[in-house]
C-alpha cells in the first residue's frame, strides 16, 4: 500500500506506507456507493483459523474472511483466488467481485474459464483479527503476524474445500451457503493466484513454497526483494522527471538539508517557517491557513518535519504517476508559476538557488493537493503493515545523500526508521528487519514456473521486483514468450513477464470504465491505473493466453 507506498512523518511517529494504500474500515460496501447501485449480495464467509500453524496440537483460533463469487462456476472449473494482502478487504468487494463501474481480472478470468471466484482477506486486518490491533498488541500476539503464518492460512483454506462433491451439478452447487462444500479442492482443480504489490509477492511465494496447491499466479507490481535499505524508491520517481525539474529538485533538497544541519539559527527557522507557511497556503495566493503559523513553531519542528514538505508533490505518485501527480508541480515550478517561460537548464543553475527555492516553495503552495480524494487512514492497517515492515520486510525507504540525484531529503535515514519501528514495537522486534525470511525464496533471482509478472516502468516498487534496473540487481528483462506449463526458467537473465511504458504501480488488476467518485478515490486505487486502462487489457490478454496453455497440463497433478 501500502504506503506498500509512501512514509508518512506524523509529529515524532514515521508511520511506514503500505505497499497499498486503502484505508477505508466498511464491513461490506464503501459509503460513497450511490443508493441505487445494484450490487450481487456476496455477504462474507468466515473459515476457523488455526492462529499458529505450527502448533503440534489444535490450538487457539480466529475467524479469517473471504467473500466467494459464483456466478460463472460450472463443475471442474478453476480458482481465482485474489489476495487483498495489507487491508481490509471489504472495500474491495464491489470492485473486485462485483465488477461496479468496470472490469476485474478476477471475474474476467472466472467468466472465461468457468471458475470460482474468491477474496481473501490476510490475519491481522480488516475483521480476520486473532486478536486486537492497537497499541496494546502484545509482542506474544504480534509474533503470529508473519509470512509464514500468512502463507499457510492460504494452504489450510484451500485443502478445507472438498475433493469431491456426487450431489454437486452445475445447478445445485450452493457456494452461497457453504463454499467449502464445493469439489474445489488444489488436488482436483487448479487454483490460480492474483495479487499486486506484497499480495504479488505473495502470490510468486506460494507457487515456489506451494505448488500443489497454487498452480499458477498473475503478480503485478511485485516487489519480491526485501531489502531494509530501499533508498531506491525516490529513484524511480526521480527517473520520471523532466531534467530541469529535477535538477531544480536535487538542488532545493540539498540547499534545505544544508541549511538545516548548518549552524545559523535564523536561516534554520527562516527555511522551517518557509516550507511549513507553503504547506498551509493555498492556489491563488491563498496564505489564510499559515495564519496563526509563528517563527517560536517553525522552531519546535524538527528536522525532519520539515525537510520532508518537500516531497509533499510525491503523495500521490506512486499511483498517479509523473504525468497526473507531479507534472502540475512541475509546470509551476519552472515557469516561475506561470510567469516566465521554463529554462531547458531549470532555475537553479542559471539564476541562483534562492530562485528556484522560492519558486518551489510557490509550487507546492498553488498545487492543489486537496482535490485528489482520499479518505483517513486504517490504523488496524497501518499497526499490522508497520509490524511486517520493521519484522521482515524492510523497505526502509531513506535519503541517500550519497546520491547525486536525490529528490528525498537525508533525515529520512536507516536510523530512523529503525527508531521509530522500536518506538512502535518496544518488544518482540529483531534488532533489524529479517529479510532473509523473505528472500529464502529467491527474491531478484526467483524462478517459479507458470508465474507471470508485470510491472510499471516508473514504480518504486519496480526496484524490488524482477524487474529492477538497480546497481545492485540482476536486471533481468521481461519476455512475452509464455514458458511451457510447471517448467522453471533455465535463463535466469529473463523472466515472464511485460513491464508497461510510463505506468507506475499495479496498473492492471482492474479497469475503471465508468468514473464516479468511489472509484477515483485515493484510498481506493489499488490495484488499477486511474491514468491508462491499457494496462488491464495487455496483462489479462497476456495471462490468459499463459493459463490457455497451463491449465491443460493440470490433468497430471491431480491426486
Amino acid at each position: 500500500m501500502t504506503l506498500l507506498g509512501l512514509y508518512l512523518v506524523f509529529s515524532a511517529v514515521l508511520v511506514s506506507g503500505r505497499l497499498l494504500r486503502l484505508g477505508n474500515n466498511d464491513l461490506l460496501l464503501p459509503r460513497d456507493l450511490p443508493d441505487d447501485a445494484t450490487l450481487e449480495p456476496n455477504q462474507p464467509h468466515f473459515i476457523k483459523m488455526p492462529i499458529d500453524h505450527n502448533a503440534s496440537a489444535q490450538g487457539a483460533t480466529f475467524n479469517n474472511r473471504y467473500w466467494v463469487n459464483a456466478s460463472y462456476y460450472k463443475p471442474g472449473g478453476p480458482v481465482f483466488l485474489f489476495d487483498s494482502g495489507e487491508q481490509d478487504a471489504a472495500p474491495l468487494l464491489p470492485y473486485y467481485l462485483q465488477e461496479f463501474h468496470g472490469l476485474s481480472a478476477v471475474m474476467r478470468l472466472a467468466k472465461r474459464y468457468q471458475g470460482l471466484a474468491i477474496l481473501w482477506e490476510h490475519r491481522f486486518y480488516g475483521v480476520s483479527l486473532p486478536f486486537p490491533v492497537n497499541r496494546n498488541t502484545t509482542a506474544d500476539q504480534w509474533k503470529f503476524l508473519t509470512t509464514e503464518q500468512a502463507l499457510e492460512d492460504v494452504v489450510f483454506f484451500s485443502n478445507s474445500f472438498a475433493r469431491s462433491n456426487v450431489n454437486c451439478t452445475s445447478t445445485n452447487c450452493n457456494a452461497n451457503d457453504n463454499p467449502l462444500s464445493l469439489p474445489v479442492h488444489p488436488s482436483v482443480t487448479p487454483w490460480v493466484w492474483l495479487g499486486g504489490s506484497y499480495p504479488g509477492i505473495r502470490g510468486a511465494h506460494m507457487r515456489i513454497r506451494n505448488p500443489e496447491t497454487i498452480y499458477a499466479t498473475w503478480a503485478s507490481s511485485a516487489p519480491v526483494q526485501a531489502e531494509v535499505d530501499m533508498a531506491s524508491y525516490y529513484k524511480a520517481a526521480e527517473r520520471s522527471l523532466t531534467r530541469n525539474c529535477s535538477a531544480d529538485w536535487v538542488a532545493v533538497t540539498r540547499f534545505v538539508d544544508d541549511t538545516l544541519k548548518g549552524t545559523n539559527e535564523t536561516k534554520k527557522i527562516d527555511v522551517k517557517f518557509d516550507l511549513l507557511k507553503a504547506r498551509l497556503s493555498g492556489p491563488g495566493g491563498n496564505t489564510t491557513g499559515a495564519s496563526h503559523l509563528t517563527r517560536q513553531t517553525a522552531n519546535a519542528t524538527s528536522n525532519v518535519n520539515a525537510a520532508s514538505i518537500l516531497m509533499d508533490p510525491l503523495d500521490f505518485y506512486q499511483y498517479y504517476g509523473f504525468g497526473a501527480s507531479l507534472l502540475p508541480f512541475c509546470n509551476r515550478l519552472e515557469t516561475r508559476n506561470g510567469t516566465q517561460d521554463a529554462l531547458e537548464s531549470g532555475l537553479a543553475a542559471p539564476l541562483g538557488i534562492d530562485v528556484a527555492y522560492r519558486s518551489f516553495l510557490t509550487a507546492i503552495a498553488e498545487t492543489d493537493y486537496d482535490s485528489v480524494p482520499a479518505s483517513p487512514d486504517d490504523p488496524v492497517t497501518d499497526r499490522s503493515w508497520m509490524w511486517q515492515y520493521c519484522s521482515e520486510y524492510g523497505f526502509y525507504q531513506r535519503g541517500d545523500p550519497n546520491n547525486t540525484l536525490s529528490i528525498e531529503t537525508s533525515f529520512l535515514s536507516l536510523d530512523l526508521f529503525q527508531q521509530q519501528c522500536n518506538q512502535v514495537f518496544p518488544k518482540g522486534l529483531p534488532s533489524s528487519p529479517q529479510v532473509q525470511h523473505v528472500n529464502k525464496y529467491g527474491g531478484w533471482k526467483m524462478q517459479p514456473s507458470n508465474v507471470l509478472f508485470t510491472n510499471g516502468e516508473f514504480d518504486p516498487w519496480r526496484t524490488m521486483g524482477l524487474a529492477s534496473i538497480e546497481d545492485n540487481s540482476p536486471k533481468r528483462t521481461p519476455s512475452v514468450a509464455i514458458p511451457k506449463c510447471n517448467e522453471a526458467p533455465s535463463d535466469n537473465s529473463s523472466f515472464f513477464g511485460i513491464t508497461y511504458s510510463n505506468m507506475v504501480h499495479v496498473s492492471d488488476m482492474r479497469v475503471l470504465l465508468t468514473p464516479d467518485e468511489a472509484h477515483s478515490n485515493f484510498q481506493t486505487v489499488g490495484f488499477y491505473s486511474p491514468v491508462a486502462q491499457e494496462p488491464f487489457y495487455a496483462g489479462l490478454g497476456l495471462f490468459q493466453l499463459a493459463l490457455d496453455e497451463w491449465l491443460p497440463c493440470f490433468k497430471g497433478q491431480a491426486s
